[in-house]
């Protein structure tokens, strides 16, 4: 077995190596903060070493990779991907996963990171990995975009947002006769329906579907719905997709269209339908 083992930085590591003044002054001057971005970052270094300690004692062939340099490594040539981080980590890293090559996520912090795609930290990891070959598995649905019928950006697992750049701006499209103006639109997949979509009130999708949410933001009495695929044409000057975050964006200019369709799967390591059932739990 080879193995991908991808990590993220901690925010002390880039905090500390910024040269803006408003970070360094930050730091020298918020000591209950440092304290805390200093003890996140020694959280995240240990359970780096825990996993390498406990691939090195399987004998495990792994290569350590940066998530911000990605592009430079295809990740096809790997058993297994492993993440080290939160979502953010995991998700960077689905982008560059183009095969059938599972991926596990490791949580460097529980304590601060939600980490819904992560089914192990720093203390489970080892008793994880002895039992893998057994261990669940599911195959979660992602989304692949077009503009004027070419493909185009990476494949998403969580969500999708339209919008103009400008927070405050208006986003202007058309769905088949239908002109919207609002702040933009929101297309969650259902392993994303539990992410943002969630937060604004949208019923999850079953994790299994390849059907994905789209919801009208900024929109009276806007209701969610429910597709397979959709076609989008901007009527926003200079609109923006936004991809599973901030990381990753793409132009869509007036008169452009973006499609929407079901696509690639990735095998995703761990019961995450039991994560998700002790999640929504919270909130009945």
């Amino acid at each position: 077995m080879t193995v991908a083992l991808i990590y993220k930085k901690s925010a002390w590591e880039l905090f500390s190596d910024s040269n803006d003044t408003n970070v360094s002054s930050f730091i020298l001057e918020e000591e209950s903060q440092r304290d805390l971005l200093q003890e996140s970052d020694l959280i995240q270094k240990n359970t780096i070493s825990s996993v390498e300690n406990t691939l090195l004692a399987n004998e495990i062939a792994y290569k350590k990779i940066y998530r911000s340099s990605l592009d430079q490594y295809n990740l096809t040539t790997f058993d297994l991907i492993i993440t080290v981080g939160g979502d953010g980590t995991f998700l960077e890293a689905s982008h560059h996963v183009k095969d059938h090559t599972p991926i596990l996520g490791v949580n460097s912090d529980p304590a601060r990171s939600v980490g819904f795609f992560c089914n192990c930290d720093a203390n489970n990891f080892k008793d994880f990995f002895k039992t893998i070959s057994t261990q669940p598995k599911i195959s979660l649905n992602r989304l692949s975009l077009f503009i004027n019928e070419s493909p185009i950006g990476p494949p998403v697992l969580n969500d999708i947002l339209f919008a103009n750049p400008n927070p405050a701006a208006t986003t202007r499209y058309q769905i088949k006769s239908d002109s919207y103006r609002n702040s933009g639109l929101l297309i969650s997949t259902a392993a994303g329906s539990t992410a943002w979509s969630f937060q604004e009130g949208i019923k999850p999708l079953p994790l299994e579907s390849e059907q994905f949410k789209l919801l009208h933001r900024g929109t009276r009495n806007s209701k969610p719905t429910t597709t397979s695929n959709v076609l989008i044409r901007s009527l926003t000057r200079k609109g923006t997709i936004f991809i599973d975050g901030d990381h990753c964006s793409l132009p869509l200019s007036i008169g452009q269209q973006l499609e929407i369709r079901s696509g690639i799967p990735i095998i995703v390591m761990g019961d995450i339908n039991k994560k998700r059932a002790e999640f929504l739990n919270r909130y009945d």
